[in-house]
Order: C-alpha cells, then sequence, then structure tokens
C-alpha cells in the first residue's frame, strides 16, 4: 500500500492499522504538524484491529518515505466502527510546556538549544540565527511563544526568516530562504484551481522607531516616496524597549520599511497534485500565465489528503522576494 500507518506502543511492539485515510497538515503559526487517521475499527474483512491509545507512538509514510513521526494525543469511534485520531510531532511540547526565562546576550539559536535541553526535546540542525539579543525577560510563556519571539527580533533587526519544524523526531531550525529543494507550481502542469489576492491593508510607506529615556531620546526614520505618493502617508511607529544605539535602531528602520513597504500578495492553491515536500515554512515558485506571475513564495499553511494511492494538497501561500527567480520548466 501506498498508506502506512505504524503504531509504536509503550512496550516497544510495532502494528501497522488499517487506514482509509490521512490528513497531514501544518501552518506556520502552530509548532507542531498533525496527522488526522481514519481507520476501520473492526475486525471483519481480515483486519486485526489494534486500538489506538493516547501516547503512543505513530509514525507516517507515504510509498515507503516517512513523512511524519509523533505522539497519539486523542482518538474518537462511532457506532459504524469508523474510528479517527489525531497525533502531534515533538514539536507539540513547545506548546504544552510553559516556564519564565531571563536572557542576556543570546541569539535565538541559544535560545533554542537551552530550551530543547531544558525540556529534553530531541533536536537536530540548529542554524545560527546571528543576531544577538541584547536582554529579553520571558515571564511564564509557553516554550514555543519565547522561540517565537526570539526569531521575530531577529527578523526585525537583519529581515532574515528561519523556520522550526520537526523531522525524524527531532526538532530543526533553518533559514526559510536556504530550504535545499523549491518546487515549481504552474499552469498547464500542476496548478489546477487557485485564489489570488493582493491588498495593502497591512502595508506601510513610512516608519519611526523611537528607543531610550525621555531624556535621551533616540528616533530613526525611513520612507518611501514612490509609495506616499501611490497610497498616501501609512506610518508605522513604534517605541523600542530594547538597549539599542542610533545605528541599531535605523537599520531595523530601514528593515521594517523593506518587510512592510509593499503590497501584500498571497496565493490558495487548491486541490494540486500533492508533493510532500511542500509543507508550511518551506518555499516554492509559482508560475501563472493567466495572472503573468513567476515569483517565490513562501507556503503559510498547508493540508495534504492521501486516500488509497492518490495524494492532493491545499496551500496558503505568501510572495517573497527572498529567492531567486525560476524560468518555466526548471527546477531547483
Amino acid at each position: 500500500m501506498s498508506i502506512q500507518v505504524l503504531v509504536v506502543r509503550q512496550d516497544g511492539s510495532l502494528y501497522e492499522l488499517p487506514v482509509e485515510s490521512v490528513s497531514w497538515s501544518g501552518a506556520k503559526t502552530k509548532a507542531p504538524r498533525q496527522i488526522d487517521v481514519t481507520m476501520v475499527a473492526t475486525s471483519r474483512g481480515g483486519h486485526n484491529f489494534i486500538e489506538p491509545h493516547e501516547g503512543n507512538g505513530v509514525i507516517f509514510l507515504w510509498k515507503g518515505q516517512e513523512l511524519f513521526r509523533g505522539i497519539e494525543f486523542k482518538r474518537n469511534r462511532n457506532k459504524s466502527g469508523i474510528m479517527g485520531f489525531t497525533s502531534y510531532d515533538n514539536a507539540i511540547y513547545l506548546v504544552k510546556n510553559t516556564e519564565s526565562y531571563v536572557f542576556v546576550a543570546k541569539k535565538a539559536s541559544d535560545i533554542t538549544k537551552r530550551i530543547c535541553s531544558d525540556f529534553q526535546i530531541a533536536i537536530g540542525t540548529i542554524v545560527d540565527t546571528g543576531y544577538v539579543i541584547p536582554s529579553r525577560v520571558y515571564p511564564g510563556k509557553s516554550l514555543y511563544e519565547i522561540i517565537m519571539d526570539a526569531l521575530y527580533l531577529t527578523y526585525k533587526q537583519t529581515g532574515k526568516r528561519f523556520y522550526l519544524y520537526s523531522k525524524d523526531g527531532k526538532l530543526h531550525l533553518i533559514n526559510r530562504a536556504e530550504s535545499p529543494r523549491k518546487w515549481v507550481i504552474e499552469d498547464g502542469v500542476n496548478l489546477v484551481d487557485y485564489e489570488y489576492e493582493s491588498s495593502i491593508e497591512d502595508t506601510f510607506t513610512r516608519v519611526k522607531l523611537e528607543a531610550g529615556e525621555e531624556k535621551k531620546t533616540i528616533i530613526a526614520t525611513a520612507k518611501n516616496d514612490e509609495l506616499d505618493r501611490q497610497f498616501g502617508i501609512l506610518q508605522y511607529y513604534e517605541k523600542v524597549s530594547d538597549k539599542v544605539n542610533k545605528g541599531q535602531l535605523q537599520e531595523r528602520a530601514n528593515q521594517i520599511l523593506k518587510n512592510k513597504g509593499k503590497v501584500n500578495k498571497t496565493f490558495s492553491l487548491d486541490n494540486v497534485l500533492g508533493i510532500p515536500d511542500c509543507i508550511s515554512g518551506q518555499a516554492i515558485h509559482v508560475i501563472s500565465q493567466d495572472l503573468g506571475i513567476k515569483n517565490g513564495y513562501y507556503i503559510e499553511e498547508d493540508t495534504h489528503t492521501f486516500v488509497g494511492n492518490e495524494h492532493i494538497m491545499i496551500l496558503k501561500l505568501q510572495e517573497t522576494n527572498d529567492i531567486e527567480e525560476i524560468n518555466a520548466g526548471e527546477e531547483g
């Protein structure tokens, strides 16, 4: 079979389940990926039914390739003998645990390693995020909130986006723009149905940042004259609590304008032929002659559905300039 769902019991024994379908999903704003499994809860038809239980390990394979490894968290069953259960990967422990921390002169990558060590979360590749955060206090926050805040501070200062995800039972942190393979979704090939939207609702044409104490205030500004003329004045203001000098504050203002001084363009792709690599946090290229589009996009949300030998996916995308342009017919 193309679909295999294996259950690892507490005693170490391994069982394959009689699965009807699997939904595998994730989102940029959620720590863990999850699978929702539908199966036949009956011994009829030659199936030796194995009752799922909370806490069991779960491994999902598609055509022999492991796509998911996690822990069963909830289950359900109806009178007709159809049972379902939901499993999350080990990033769920970032959400389920809270703690207080004080960090001084630490990078987001340092913070991630420290948290994972404290809570015995296995790690894989953790790239150096570069920017040293002067100081940060986290009173009673979830581990995920702490790491995401550190990554957001890094993004505001440097413009670099990082992606936290779980694979093969380990937590990884990578630079989103440096993901190894970028697939192409193209008219007449694998682009079937879509919704496209462009908006300036979250666009700013000017940035003003203020830092320091009342008697020693420093201000940094940045503006895009062309967008000012096109859309009118749309100013982003922030009172920065970090200890920064004038140069650092100006660098941050410039970076915020770069990130927010543009038209936001999103794509929703429905019923696309499934590609297992296309998951939240990864980058792809979209080529549409209808819309005159040939751009890079980050995957913000994804849902992959597996039934029998069929695999389709639904993707929500956000346009980015972080990725090199690709021509039709090329694959990264």
